[in-house]
């Protein structure tokens, strides 16, 4: 994505020539009230002759001083500002119509007092302009401060009227305090005064972001700062063609009064829509951030943001930031009166200011806004699928035929994809190797933000299908069930299967058997078959005894799911997802009502969810037309199980020659996590006893899964040689073998 504004874009010298212009005439403006100023000054305590004796003898000091600036300190002050007139170079040209004075001139509302409001304005600026205007104002400020006072400017106006006999008494000093403090732009507070006491004994400034909008430069805020739009957005231009967002456009465009309001999505995927909108638009505008603490606490910053947007020729853009609903009912209510205030705050200040197209952005309508202008709104809401597959199509043309797959595992955000881009471009830098596609997956791991919530448990998925040993209808289930995440564009959207129904996107599987038998660990390995991570989620840590919580924390788990990218588990899911019951209390309603809206939410997801149970009863019937795929896991069978012994013993394991896995599998019907337990097992026994892995170590190991399990023991073969106390070759273990016993 490109900026407008860009210093390497062929544009660049037309810009600067438009900079100097603006520039030029601002010093031009600047210079000829400092010189009105300096005569004003130079009549009424220096005189008209050279040699200083023809003035105003014994003129007073301007209120507020004790006493009148000594004379040899300013008139080289004075002469200054001569000098400073004379060596800009004359106007060749009118000044150009979007220059910021000409904008204030033309405001229908104070036309009136335009050329006042100019001409303190430029007072305001004269000692930012140069360090010589500074330095008259400071011999004339009671403070000794580099700003003019009130008492200073009337008096400037009044010294040039004093011969005006139709001027009323005091019609000077009336019409700026009327123009400082009630005027219609009062509100807008392009001038302020600071410090205590009378208006007119305090300090006269300009407001933030003025000066930079004279001399053509980005506006200097606390809150706030002026941002251009993007050219291009790879991703957005559906988007972009749709009729309100043309309309939002074209109203951009043509500065009409309005507010554009974009509501959804999070603060990423908002900042990309409205900079498309500004780029769409050949717009700029003065982002504000309206939510947090410290933005509530500056209430100014709003105002201070407009009137820069006003001078910079922006749209004002109000921001909401934050993502995160209301942890609870109080806190929604606060959140609601905030934002009603908020909007009442806006409104009312708003009415008063020049008009102009305002965006705000949101996370929910609650934290929005509205300021009583001509209301435009816009969702926002991620890419659609062929979206995503333009987007990589543009970004990484490299990877073309694989777009379709790339858009399928990754359902990213036009801003997060050129992050990609950047570290990819980088890698391939740093390596000289061509890219390969596991590595785009490895560069939005990296940058995907993680948010830690009880209950869930990120996985890196590093079991591959190989480590899956299960009959061949299920492993072609499960094969089926990632062709069909990665074939989603293809058949839904080109071939049209959609029809405009959400619920047809994702995949939903549920995985059913007996503890043991490879149901977690099937879902690692179709989690890495995808390219993205595991959300393993603990659901006895989500259900609460507090009516609305549970919907509340599956939604949070959904949520995260979503913005993490990755394959959601709900292990052993019988305590959530079990039979609706008859509704005999409250308690049976509201855990009917959380079946519900979990029913609900999966069908809404668009990633992939896997569910797992150890009997497929315990499952309400409502689940199972909401399912994709079944998948049963069943126990191994023998040739199963001598299969997963050598699949969970490395190759440099030290297995002695009376070790038979054949026998193993035969004798003892394991899962293949109690087989894996057991292996482990057995080697350390060996470990211990400092020897090779022996017949005994496993049987031994084998009898404790069993006892584990609270099942009874099968026995052991009889040929079984057992270690003794007594013998060359004993170890630790001849106490506990079943001679022993």
């Amino acid at each position: 994505m490109s900026e407008q504004g860009d210093p390497h874009s062929p544009a660049l010298p037309t810009r600067q020539a438009l900079v100097s212009e603006i520039r030029e005439h601002s010093r031009r403006e600047l210079a000829a009230v400092g010189l009105r100023l300096a005569r004003s000054l130079a009549r009424r305590f220096v005189g008209n002759d050279q040699g200083g004796h023809g003035g105003e003898r014994g003129a007073a000091a301007l209120p507020g001083l004790d006493e009148a600036p000594a004379r040899d300190a300013l008139l080289p002050a004075l002469a200054f500002a001569e000098r400073f007139a004379r060596e800009l170079p004359p106007a060749v040209q009118p000044p150009l119509a979007a220059h910021p004075l000409l904008r204030l001139e033309a405001l229908a509302r104070v036309r009136h007092s335009a050329p006042l409001l100019k001409d303190l304005l430029l007072l305001a600026c004269l000692p930012v302009a140069h360090e010589g205007f500074a330095t008259l104002c400071r011999l004339l400020h009671p403070q000794g401060l580099a700003q003019p006072t009130g008492a200073l400017t009337v008096h400037w106006l009044e010294s040039e009227r004093a011969g005006d006999r139709l001027l009323a008494p005091f019609a000077v000093r009336d019409a700026v305090e009327d123009l400082l403090h009630y005027s219609p732009l009062a509100a807008m507070r392009l001038l302020r005064l600071a410090g205590d006491g009378p208006w007119h004994g305090r300090s006269l400034h300009a407001a933030p972001g003025v000066w930079e909008a004279l001399m053509a430069r980005p506006p200097q805020l606390d809150n706030g700062e002026l941002l251009s739009g993007y050219v291009q957005v790879p991703g957005l231009d559906d988007w972009l063609a749709l009729p309100d967002v043309l309309q939002a456009v074209a109203a951009l465009r043509a500065g009409l009064p309005c507010q554009v309001m974009l509501v959804g999505g999070d603060a990423a995927m908002r900042v990309t829509r409205v900079r498309a909108l500004l780029g769409a638009a050949g717009v700029v505008a003065i982002r504000t951030r309206i939510d947090g603490g410290e933005s509530l606490a500056r209430g100014g910053d709003w105002i201070d943001g407009h009137t820069a947007a006003f001078m910079h020729q922006a749209c004002l853009w109000l921001e909401a930031r934050s993502d995160q609903a209301p942890a609870d009912q109080a806190s929604e209510l606060a959140s609601e009166v905030a934002s009603n205030s908020t909007s009442a705050g806006l409104g009312a200040v708003l009415a008063a200011l020049p008009e102009l197209p305002v965006i705000t952005s949101a996370h929910s309508d609650r934290q929005a806004p509205l300021l009583g202008l001509a209301l435009i709104r816009l969702p926002v809401l991620a890419l659609a699928p062929v979206a995503r597959r333009s987007l990589w199509q543009s970004l990484l043309p490299q990877f073309g035929e694989h777009a379709g797959i790339l858009a399928a595992r990754y359902p990213i955000d036009p801003d997060d994809a050129r992050d990609v881009v950047r570290d990819l471009g980088l890698r391939h830098k740093l390596s000289q190797q061509p890219l390969a596609l596991e590595q785009v997956g490895e560069c939005i791991r990296a940058r995907t933000t993680w948010s830690s919530r009880p209950g869930i448990q990120r996985v890196l998925p590093r079991a591959d299908w190989s480590a899956l040993l299960l009959p061949d209808p299920a492993r072609r289930q499960l094969q089926r069930a990632v062709r069909r995440v990665l074939q989603q564009i293809t058949v839904l959207d080109d071939w049209g299967f959609a029809q405009g129904r959400g619920e047809r996107r994702g995949v939903r599987l549920l995985f059913f058997g007996t503890p043991g038998t490879g149901k977690s660990l099937a879902a690692e390995v179709v989690a890495r078959a995808l390219g993205v991570d595991l959300l393993v989620v603990d659901l006895a840590s989500l259900v609460s005894k507090w009516i609305g919580e549970t919907e509340k924390n599956l939604a949070a788990v959904f949520d995260i799911a979503e913005r993490s990218r990755a394959l959601l588990l709900f292990d052993e899911a019988d305590a959530l997802f079990a039979r609706r019951t008859e509704t005999q209390d409250a308690h049976d309603r509201y855990a009917n009502l959380e079946t519900a809206y979990l029913l609900q939410r999966l069908e809404r997801y668009e990633g992939v969810a896997v569910l797992t149970t150890n009997l497929r009863s315990n499952l309400d019937n409502a689940f199972a037309r909401r399912f994709e795929f079944i998948v049963e896991f069943p126990e191994p069978d023998a040739a199963t199980r001598e299969a997963l012994w050598r699949l969970h013993l490395p190759a440099g394991a030290p297995l002695a020659d009376d070790v038979s896995l054949q026998e193993l599998a035969a004798w003892y019907a394991l899962s293949g996590a109690q087989i894996k337990n057991a292996a482990l097992a057995a080697a350390f026994l060996a470990a211990a006893a400092g020897r090779q892995i022996h017949q005994h170590h496993f049987l031994l190991a084998v009898e404790n899964e069993f006892d584990k399990a609270g099942r009874a023991h099968p026995g052991f073969p009889q040929h079984t040689v057992w270690p003794t106390a007594d013998a060359e070759d004993a170890d630790d273990l001849a106490p506990i073998t079943p001679n022993a016993r």
